[in-house]
């Protein structure tokens, strides 16, 4: 049986990549001749100096992280446990600061409660043509590393924990990336932060900033690319349905895509 030739196979992985970014880029075009359904009348000036100050709190711990450069901090599952419970903090202390001055979160955050039924099918379109993109960009970034870069240290702890059976610290990270970080990460970053900075200074520098923040807050290098594609489709997906909801859909799965195909992985059932 013949093999496909290299130059062919790449062809054919080039298609759902440049079929992905024309997509959205489709998608961003649309939104700026129709306009969008993202409601971002209802955050204010002091939404802005604490969407800044905590912007500033998540970009700088990332930054500083990043520059420890091959030697970050061995993640422990005691860390998990205590970052599980200071993000839901945050979380509150934020949704608690706006609901004091009265105003409805489904309507600030955008949730679009009353379309969830179209929540699934909507995110599964959003990520589906996201993925191409995403793997593509951060394989090329991959190979400009050139392996030099240590994996994300949740990553580096489900994979060791899933290698020597520690199911208790797998369920743990499971919880912490398929429910936790989609539901505070969505809120804050593009539910509060981006709708806020929008209001101010227009919707592509805000995607913009938000993205880079995103990207970096998770302190390791080989995700930025990525995890900065990821971040502009979920704003342009925002923007698009007016529905925060689709966007933590989207990034659960996104996560949980990732942690199953990284469990196949450290069983065997996957090249690495």
């Amino acid at each position: 049986m013949e093999t496909i030739p290299p130059f062919l196979l790449q062809l054919l992985l080039a298609v759902p990549i440049i079929g992905g970014g024309i997509y959205y880029f489709a998608q961003a075009r649309e939104l700026a001749v129709r306009g969008s359904r993202l409601d971002i009348g209802c955050f204010g000036l002091p939404d802005l100096f604490m969407g800044t100050a905590l912007a500033l709190y998540f970009g700088l711990n990332g930054l500083q992280i990043l520059l420890k450069g091959d030697s970050p901090p061995e993640l422990r599952v005691e860390h998990v446990r205590s970052n599980f419970g200071f993000m839901l903090m945050v979380l509150v202390a934020v949704l608690v600061f706006v609901a004091a001055r009265r105003v409805p979160l489904a309507k600030a955050f955008n949730l679009g409660l009353e379309e969830l039924p179209l929540v699934p099918l909507r995110a599964a379109l959003a990520l589906g043509t996201a993925l191409p993109p995403i793997w593509g960009i951060g394989f090329l970034w991959e190979r400009y590393l050139q392996n030099s870069s240590p994996e994300q240290a949740l990553v580096a702890l489900f994979r060791a924990s899933a290698e020597s059976g520690d199911w208790s610290s797998v369920r743990l990270v499971v919880l912490s990336a398929f429910f936790q970080a989609p539901l505070v990460e969505e809120v804050l970053f593009r539910g509060y932060f981006y709708v806020t900075l929008k209001r101010y200074f227009g919707a592509i520098g805000s995607a913009l900033v938000v993205s880079a923040l995103f990207a970096v807050c998770h302190g390791n290098v080989r995700v930025i690319p990525g995890l900065f594609v990821l971040s502009i489709c979920q704003i342009i997906t925002l923007e698009r349905f007016g529905s925060l909801s689709v966007c933590i859909c989207m990034h659960a799965c996104f996560n949980g895509l990732s942690l199953l195909l990284l469990y196949m992985e450290s069983q065997g059932w996957l090249p690495h």
